[in-house]
């Protein structure tokens, strides 16, 4: 009992520590019946890896030798260029005779034979390794295929022996002729659409480039060209026709195919995301994939007389191109329509579907899990989906190019238009410029003929002065004398600032003569200028002025300018009056206008206080150029002066003028004391005309660091002094002259 229990443990033992991989010798039984699909065959294939040379395999070895199960529903025999032999028992179960076609699938392998055992031996039923059979057998069933019927209850033993170099996928079927014929018949169809489309697509981009010029379309149309060859050959109607006898020849067009399909796309890539501009970086991987698959393209042809190990090597190549590629592109599609635009959301679309594709297809065909599934013919309707969304994308972009020209066209029409509104508004300036010169011209007229009158009033004041000093009389009336006397000087003094003023308003040079002058010499001849015409509309002017006020400026230009104040308030005041006060803040005269006119909009005060408009008045119904307040704002400010609009409405206009260097009174000094006071200026007395005239010519003297120091106020002279220095300084000279901002800025320039 004890010796019996130890041989039935030491048995045991042996049983247990066997190879992993021995397999009993009975081979499973795949059960068919007659008119009727087979189940999927996975299950009942048993295969063995036979290094070495081709040749017949002997049954009774195989049988007896280390058999190995098909893993998973996908029949896949491992990595390829190792010769495999493959085992399938089959049977008929009905009751009646059974018709089956037994198809690998396979249409390209290097050797292919097929055999069927019969009373112990193997007799050969198909034998790719014979050009004329290959071709006949490939030509009825488009891949190697044999017919297997059998008997009510009869059985046999399927040995097919091959070397593929590619990858040993192999979808064994058996099928009845109705359904194996149904799906030859639809993979045509398919194939048929898939080329149609392609060649479809690869014309429209061909016409468009014509059209267009633009070179992405010819490189697309070389990519969809690649892939129409790639979807014929990959359904092996190419091996099928011309190269069943080369099955390398065969696998190097594959390749070839593969390859040329992926530079095309990359340049296409290149081409329209324009990546050397773009995405330079990406764009260096780019052309480093394309001469990887050009080189590979290039070894193709010889691929018949490399060693094996070369030859595997270009395929594992070509796969990698081919992946590289296709993960690559997506990552720049997504790249370019966030820069570029959404529209290009159909070039990731594509792109990203075929390389989901192209790597599952690599993983599952080189084997490296033998159980992933193989559906080879979803390439052409995925590669077709892929030049679909490409051309949508270059379809898109070309929509969003001629949308952004019809609005580039559109802004450019509205250029033209804007220009051709300033050309027209410049025109009418120009017009209403040359209609203000000519009625300052005439005022001007007027303002000398009115300055003749009043210097034939002078004449005649300092004529009747002259007679009564003559008369020597004891009772002579002595204040007489001297109130003619001062009348004779005040009007003297008046009539040489407007008509000196009258001279210069036109001029834009820019030319300052400062004085300093009290605030009722500027203000008076205005009230005396515009009394009149205001009591003529029955219109009241007051004016208010303090008693100690001295400014330091230019007397004609400042007068000039509020007289076109005054004017805008007279022509736009039809009841009431106007108002004008000077007053002494913080070392500035600030000057005060107010009227009771009809007032101006919002936006006019607005504009007219920015500077972006010259005109105050309201529409062009009114009457005038409207360019008073214009050259009134820009005599101020050239005085470093300010002027604003406070407020305007119906109720009336206030105007502030805030005007620097003013004073309650004045120190005389002389020449030279003032000239200590100048720092960078050259302060020169124009009355020593001699002396001027030297030190002007003097080699460190500048015309844009001098200044002209005289009594004479005239235009004339004025006019003479513009060209030959900066600035005129009218005499008495006084120690606040040197506080004005426009020395202080030229001496901060020197």
């Amino acid at each position: 009992m004890i010796r019996s229990l130890l041989a039935i443990l030491i048995f045991a033992m042996a049983w247990l520590v066997q190879p992993a991989w021995a397999a009993p010798t009975e081979l499973p039984v795949l059960e068919v019946r007659a008119g009727e699909d087979a189940p999927n065959l996975a299950p009942f294939i048993r295969f063995a890896k036979r290094p070495g040379d081709s040749r017949t395999p002997q049954l009774n070895a195989i049988l007896q030798g280390p058999l190995q199960r098909v893993e998973g529903s996908t029949i896949h025999f491992g990595p390829p260029g190792t010769r495999t032999v493959v085992l399938l028992q089959v049977r008929n179960a009905s009751d009646e005779q059974g018709s089956w076609i037994l198809t690998t699938g396979r249409g390209s392998l290097k050797h292919f034979r097929l055999y069927e055992a019969k009373d112990g031996r193997l007799a050969l039923a198909v034998d790719a390794t014979d050009p004329q059979t290959a071709r006949q057998n490939l030509g009825t069933y488009q891949a190697f295929s044999s017919e297997l019927v059998l008997g009510p209850r009869q059985g046999t033993l399927i040995v097919i022996e091959f070397i593929s170099e590619n990858s040993t996928y192999m979808p064994l079927k058996i099928e009845s002729y109705g359904t194996f014929f149904k799906e030859r018949r639809a993979n045509i169809s398919m194939v048929s659409g898939v080329v149609v489309g392609a060649l479809i697509l690869l014309l429209l981009n061909f016409l468009f480039f014509s059209i267009t010029g633009f070179k992405e379309f010819l490189w697309l149309a070389v990519a969809e060209a690649f892939f129409a060859l790639n979807t014929v050959h990959s359904e092996g109607y190419i091996t099928i026709f011309f190269l069943y006898d080369k099955p390398l020849t065969g696998l190097a067009v594959e390749d070839f195919i593969k390859c040329g399909f992926a530079a095309s796309m990359a340049q296409f890539c290149r081409s329209f995301v324009k990546t050397p501009t773009n995405f330079p970086r990406r764009d260096m991987v780019l052309k480093a994939l394309i001469w990887f698959a050009l080189a590979i393209m290039l070894f193709q042809p010889g691929l018949a007389y490399y060693p094996p190990e070369l030859r595997f090597l270009l395929h594992i190549a070509t796969w990698l191109v081919a992946v590289a590629v296709a993960l690559f592109l997506p990552f720049v599609g997504y790249a370019a329509m966030k820069q570029l635009g959404f529209q290009l959301w159909p070039l990731f679309i594509g792109w990203a579907s075929l390389a989901l594709f192209i790597v599952y297809a690599a993983i599952a065909s080189m084997g490296i899990f033998a159980w992933l599934p193989v559906n080879w013919h979803l390439a052409g309707p995925v590669g077709l989906f892929e030049s679909v969304m490409v051309t949508v994308a270059l379809g898109l972009n070309l929509k969003k190019i001629q949308r952004d020209k019809v609005v580039a066209d559109w802004k450019y029409a509205q250029s033209l238009t804007e220009r051709l509104e300033m050309s027209e508004r410049a025109t009418r300036l120009a017009e209403e410029k040359a209609f203000a010169l000519e009625t300052v011209h005439s005022q001007n007229a007027l303002l000398h003929a009115s300055g003749h009158d009043s210097r034939q009033v002078i004449l005649a004041l300092n004529s009747a002065v002259e007679v009564l000093k003559r008369q020597n009389r004891a009772d002579a009336d002595d204040q007489l004398v001297e109130m003619l006397e001062s009348s004779a000087d005040y009007l003297n003094e008046i009539v040489s600032t407007t008509i000196s003023g009258a001279n210069i308003a036109a001029s834009d040079s820019g030319f300052v003569a400062l004085s300093s002058f009290r605030a009722e010499a500027l203000v008076e001849p205005l009230s005396m200028m515009f009394k009149t015409p205001f009591a003529g509309k029955k219109l009241t002017l007051d004016v208010r002025v303090p008693d100690k006020v001295t400014i330091i400026s230019d007397r004609p230009l400042l007068m000039r300018a509020l007289a076109n104040l005054l004017s805008n308030s007279f022509k736009h005041t039809d009841s009431g009056g106007a108002s004008i006060a000077i007053a002494l803040e913080d070392g500035c005269a600030v000057i005060t206008i107010r009227d009771s006119g009809a007032g101006m909009p919002a936006e006019l005060v607005t504009a007219l206080n920015g500077g972006t408009a010259t005109r105050i008045r309201a529409d062009e119904s009114d009457e005038g150029t409207g360019s008073g307040f214009g050259s009134a704002q820009r005599i101020i400010e050239t005085l470093r002066g300010s002027l604003k609009i406070i407020a305007s409405s119906v109720a009336g206009t206030e105007i502030r003028i805030v005007l620097p260097a003013a004073f309650p009174s004045v120190t005389p000094v002389s020449a030279e004391t003032l000239q200590s006071q100048l720092d960078g200026w050259k302060l020169l007395d124009f009355d020593d005309r001699t002396a001027f005239e030297a030190r002007l010519n003097a080699a460190d003297t500048k015309n844009g660091q001098t200044i002209a120091l005289t009594y004479d106020d005239t235009t004339v002279t004025r006019g003479r002094l513009s060209q030959l220095v900066a600035m005129m300084a009218i005499k008495p000279a006084c120690r606040e002259m040197a506080m004005h901002p426009l020395l202080g800025e030229r001496s901060e320039q020197v």
